[in-house]
């Protein structure tokens, strides 16, 4: 079994040429429009694409923190899929600098008259970005280190990897030791400062984009989104690994069914948490904030977005998963996972079109290609990974305790 934990994947060189072209067409198309006179199309699919793939990468990380910490076993097998989407994550930071580049079209309230005079300061292009390098950048420091040791603990005294990446498989030194204490404590520190980074992401790239509009619970909204989209794309991409590759000894359908429960406990929390945007509207009588609502939920083309979100990411996962049969069948859950994972997608459309193109609203081939690119570049890191380091955390102790005594949980 120590074999098994130690299994490195060996992805088709097809499939990764496939990638890197659906990576180069994504580029192509991005320039094509941002220089043809549709530069606002090529920024708005761009934007869109940076919230949905910033927050899945952190979101698989933070979905391995919270197992640190809670010290639960049931996701063992599956934490290191959610710790390779941590490899995306310095394309996040490079990213960021093109947000800065586009902020014209991405950001358009720092380079125009109509905010507020007292949030001048506040929404000034050059506190935005200082801000959100910080906090970003704080919060990948520790991710990095939370990774080093993480596959440090496995590979240390080992020859399975080579080349760049061979100072992970050096002996231990005499001061290396007690993993577990140290990656709990990273996790904790990674679990407090996401939902402060993450909540700081959704208010000055999607919340300030309506200046008219307020909502403190907005960065829960976004970084609860993120989290079910990551544990999403974990068990769709679990689910094809274990069928290419024969993970099934280790990644078992208990997993997934365990997936499959909190599949429905966070859509129904999804759910709750966009709600509780509007509440607060009504209740406190703020008309002056139900132009965000109202064009969203009452105004075509966006009213259909709103049916089809809340049927993709609430609706079919709520009365999917209820009976215990489709939590434990592969192909099922891995469907319910991709038509909410769709549906997660389709809602940063729906919150960042309407601030940015108001009345000129257009979804067309520019959407589809560049986050065809996105996708592909977001699979390329994620295989790389996995064909670097080992699909197991091969040394950790409740994965190993749970392998050995045979519990399927």
């Amino acid at each position: 079994m120590s074999q098994d934990l130690n299994k490195i994947l060996v992805f088709p060189k097809k499939f990764t040429l496939f990638l890197y072209f659906g990576i180069s067409i994504g580029l192509l198309s991005f320039i094509y429009y941002a220089i043809s006179g549709h530069a606002d199309l090529a920024w708005s699919a761009f934007h869109v694409n940076f919230l949905f793939w910033a927050g899945v990468s952190h979101g698989g990380i933070l979905f391995a923190a919270a197992m640190r910490i809670t010290q639960s076993s049931w996701g063992r097998p599956m934490m290191r899929i959610f710790e390779s989407f941590g490899s995306f994550i310095p394309i996040v930071f490079i990213f960021i600098i093109f947000l800065y580049i586009g902020g014209e079209y991405t950001l358009p309230y720092m380079t125009k008259d109509y905010v507020y005079t007292q949030k001048v300061f506040w929404l000034g292009e050059g506190f935005v970005f200082g801000r959100t390098f910080l906090m970003i950048g704080g919060l990948h420091i520790l991710i990095y280190f939370y990774l080093y040791n993480s596959l440090r603990q496995d590979l240390a005294g080992s020859t399975l990897t080579q080349g760049f990446f061979s100072f992970l498989s050096k002996p231990l030194l005499e001061n290396e030791n007690n993993f577990d204490s140290k990656l709990y404590k990273l996790s904790i520190a990674i679990a407090f400062i996401y939902a402060l980074s993450m909540s700081f992401i959704a208010f000055d790239f999607i919340m300030s984009l309506d200046t008219h509009f307020y909502s403190t619970l907005f960065g829960i909204y976004y970084f609860m989104a993120s989290v079910l989209a990551a544990l999403m794309l974990t068990v769709i991409i679990s689910s094809m690994l274990t069928l290419k590759f024969n993970l099934q000894k280790v990644i078992t359908e208990m997993q997934f069914y365990d997936c499959g429960k909190l599949m429905f406990g966070l859509s129904v929390f999804w759910l709750y948490s966009m709600y509780s945007q509007f509440l607060p509207i009504w209740y406190g009588n703020m008309p002056e904030e139900t132009g965000f609502v109202g064009l969203r939920v009452f105004e075509d083309p966006y009213k259909t977005f709103i049916w089809a979100i809340l049927t993709c990411v609430f609706v079919i996962p709520f009365v999917s998963l209820i009976p215990r049969t489709t939590k434990l069948v592969k192909p099922i859950i891995a469907t319910i996972a991709s038509v909410s994972f769709l549906g997660l997608f389709l809602e940063k459309i729906w919150l960042v079109y309407p601030s940015l193109m108001h009345d000129h609203f257009h979804i067309g081939l520019e959407i589809i290609l560049v986050t065809f690119g996105f996708l592909c570049l977001f699979l390329l890191c994620v295989t790389k990974f996995l064909s670097i380091f080992p699909v197991y955390v091969a040394k950790d102790k409740y994965l190993i305790k749970k392998l050995e005594s045979g519990d399927q949980h």
